[in-house]
């Protein structure tokens, strides 16, 4: 008599079981965002626009798109950006569909003519240039910020695409005080390999010139990540000159040079950004402020860029020459170097 009893206790159970709604505190949620980066006239995708995200910055793929795992709380504040469009920033909200497992987001970006935002202006008065000192034109503030974001851009690129290098450098030395019988510049080729975190010298604010012995000195070279060093922008006054060509393209010339208050060496040049593609063309840069009789009595040179992937510009190749001793119109002892990308493997995944 207690068989039926048990069996009938198990049945209702099951039935219970069966028949219990479910928790809708469990149901799936999509757990990431699929945001398109696309030009708003034509529809394409945009590789390598930067979208920051949660505190991170990623450039978008050879698509346009860039995945993001939605935060605990399921809200996400974009802000895109890519050279020769305007910005866009977007708060968006995760989805409620029970069965998708991704949301998708497409941001149309709309290109316009060197305007991007944070604009940086020049105080008065803090400029040896009285064209720096007044308040920038639209020129010069959309190129000082296609300078510093095109630079920033590439600090981004080489993180996500990170790649190694075999450089060569090529030096050409002429001293007479070290060897009386050299008539000829003695000219050196070396090969050296490096990797994108290695690569390129620091900037470091007011050691543009750096003692390292008695009659010896070493210059770290002015390099593409300086361009975006809140530092380096602190130290010096920015102008445009106008639109010239370079190489057959049209380029901005913005040019740059130590403020009032900098007294020791530092950095003068100019910037040539080519305007249809909002890219580094080529920085030519110098040292001014040059008052130690036992250091280089002249330091120039100039660094050319190439587009491994649209709207990234690597620095190819840089030339550099100075006089180290003599005067600066009449040299007595100097020497040439370069600086020439021979291969570059990418590490990970080849950029689009």
């Amino acid at each position: 008599m207690r068989r039926p009893l048990v069996a009938l206790a198990l049945s209702l159970l099951v039935f219970a079981v069966a028949a219990a709604p479910r928790s809708t505190s469990h149901a799936l949620l999509p757990n990431t965002l699929l945001v398109r980066v696309r030009d708003s006239l034509s529809g394409t995708p945009l590789p390598n626009a930067e979208v920051t995200a949660i505190g991170r910055k990623t450039l978008t793929g050879p698509q346009g798109q860039v995945r993001i795992v939605w935060p605990p709380e399921g809200v996400i504040t974009l802000r895109v950006r890519q050279l020769g469009f305007r910005y866009v920033e977007r708060t968006v909200q995760r989805g409620t569909s029970p069965t998708a497992t991704e949301d998708t987001l497409t941001i149309a970006m709309q290109r316009a003519a060197f305007a991007l935002p944070q604009v940086v202006a020049v105080a008065q008065t803090r400029c040896r240039d009285e064209e720096a000192n007044a308040p920038p034109t639209p020129l010069s503030a959309s190129a000082m910020e296609l300078l510093r974001f095109g630079a920033e851009q590439y600090g981004t690129f080489r993180a996500r695409y990170p790649f190694a290098l075999t450089v060569v450098r090529r030096t050409e030395l002429y001293n007479p005080y070290r060897n009386p019988y050299q008539s000829d510049p003695k000219p050196d080729s070396t090969v050296e390999l490096t990797d994108s975190n290695e690569w390129g010298d620091r900037y470091f604010p007011g050691r543009v010139l750096q003692r390292t012995g008695a009659k010896s000195w070493f210059v770290p070279v002015l390099f593409v990540s300086a361009l975006a060093d809140s530092a380096f922008w602190a130290r010096h006054c920015f102008v445009a000159r106008g639109v010239q060509e370079y190489g057959g393209r049209r380029v901005i010339r913005l040019d740059f040079s130590p403020a009032i208050d900098v007294n020791g060496a530092e950095w003068e040049g100019t910037a040539l950004i080519d305007s249809a593609a909002s890219v580094l063309a080529r920085v030519e840069f110098r040292l001014t402020n040059l008052r130690d009789y036992g250091g280089p009595r002249r330091f120039e040179g100039y660094t050319v860029f190439t587009t491994p992937s649209p709207y990234i510009a690597r620095p190819d190749s840089t030339v550099a020459r100075w006089i180290s001793n003599g005067s600066a119109t009449s040299a007595t002892g100097w020497s040439t170097q370069a600086l020439v990308i021979r291969d570059v493997t990418y590490m990970k995944e080849a950029p689009p």
